[in-house]
């Protein structure tokens, strides 16, 4: 039952990063700099502005897929395909994302400008992916592919 609410709670975490790229799209130059926009991504944003909303439209869409793959490897929508894959994937990105914590939190005692907010990124990156890989390795079993016997007695009456 744990590993399957961690999924979802993976899930949730990715539908918020799903809203706030969504948000970011629309939002102007010092937003998306708050929020950690690359300096190209930021070019972007001055020089060519509609590709710019695009982009982080497909980024919010790409989130919002992942955290449906959390909810149907949580067990509340049918096995979508590769569905072990991409969740480790998605967890292992961010937890890679996360990592940069402690570098985070170090980089903030020495320098006060430092903007607090990447901490707490870090930190969400870090608890998303660790219970999206969590919460795969305990539903190992349960997220395989569909077999016909299951498709059988599913559908028997």
């Amino acid at each position: 039952m744990v590993p399957k609410r961690l999924l979802l709670v993976a899930a949730l975490g990715n539908f918020v990063v799903a809203l706030l790229h969504f948000a970011l799209a629309f939002a102007g130059e010092a937003t998306n700099r708050y929020f950690g926009a690359p300096p190209g991504v930021l070019r972007l944003y001055r020089q060519e502005r509609p590709l710019f909303v695009l982009q982080v439209l497909g980024m919010a869409a790409l989130f919002g897929l992942v955290g449906l793959y959390g909810v149907s490897g949580g067990g509340r929508l049918r096995r979508f395909p590769l569905l072990r894959g991409v969740l480790v994937a998605t967890g292992l990105v961010y937890t890679f994302r996360g990592l940069e914590l402690p570098a985070n939190i170090v980089v903030a005692m020495r320098r006060p400008e430092f903007g607090r907010q990447f901490i707490v990124f870090s930190a969400a990156a870090l608890a998303i992916g660790l219970a999206s890989l969590v919460g795969t390795f305990g539903q190992w079993r349960n997220l395989g592919p569909v077999r016909h016997e299951e498709v059988r007695a599913a559908t028997a009456p």
